[in-house]
């Protein structure tokens, strides 16, 4: 029963992760936008902008380490389209992808950076957006799921320990095993049903 709480609190621990790096990406790419209007290159503008990113996220910051490699890959001369592609990859944001296709195309053909990554950030920030209203419609139901998957355990550990004897036979025949056992599996799927139904995808 352990590894399966412990897999349910790392499935909550990285989408907080990625809402995170959502926020910095976007404030990232706002960063790049900014350095592009004032006449940067774009190589310019992503080695600017790690420095601007390090001054709003210090060392807490989750993007920085992958922008600072990124800049080095490009500084050793691989395409800038090919790092950004390995950092969009890196980070997993289906926008950051998005937005390394292309700007390989736009490498190759010509085209605005300036408002293709700002079309970009305005994106993610939208998303980010329904995101947290979602986040709020659905806290109360979250919480109600919280306490209805503690309480069976609740109530197990009280029986247990003040009428140990009521549930004996639960636990010290096959049939009583078996039934148990059925019952946290079930226990356990209906816990991944109730999270699925308050977790929607933007």
């Amino acid at each position: 029963m352990i590894p399966f709480w412990y897999k349910l609190a790392m499935d909550e621990k990285q989408a907080k992760r990625k809402v995170s790096v959502m926020l910095e990406f976007k404030e990232y790419m706002m960063l790049i936008v900014a350095a592009l209007q004032t006449g940067y290159s774009l190589e310019k503008a992503l080695k600017q902008s790690e420095v601007e990113l390090k001054r709003l996220y210090s060392e807490e910051s989750m993007l920085l380490p992958l922008v600072h490699v990124m800049n080095q890959k490009i500084g050793m001369n691989i395409q800038l389209e090919k790092a950004f592609l390995e950092f969009a990859r890196a980070i997993n944001i289906d926008e950051a992808i998005s937005l390394a296709e292309i700007i390989s195309f736009a490498k190759r053909s010509g085209g605005n950076y300036g408002k293709n990554i700002r079309d970009t950030a305005i994106k993610i920030e939208e998303n980010l957006g329904v995101k947290q209203e979602i986040e709020t419609i659905t806290t109360e139901k979250r919480l109600e799921l919280k306490v209805m998957c503690v309480m069976p355990l609740g109530i197990l550990a009280y029986i247990s320990l003040t009428s140990s004897s009521f549930i004996a036979p639960l636990y010290k025949n096959a049939m009583g095993v078996a039934i148990m056992t059925a019952c946290l599996v079930a226990y356990g799927l209906l816990i991944m049903l109730g999270r699925r139904i308050i977790e929607i995808d933007v």
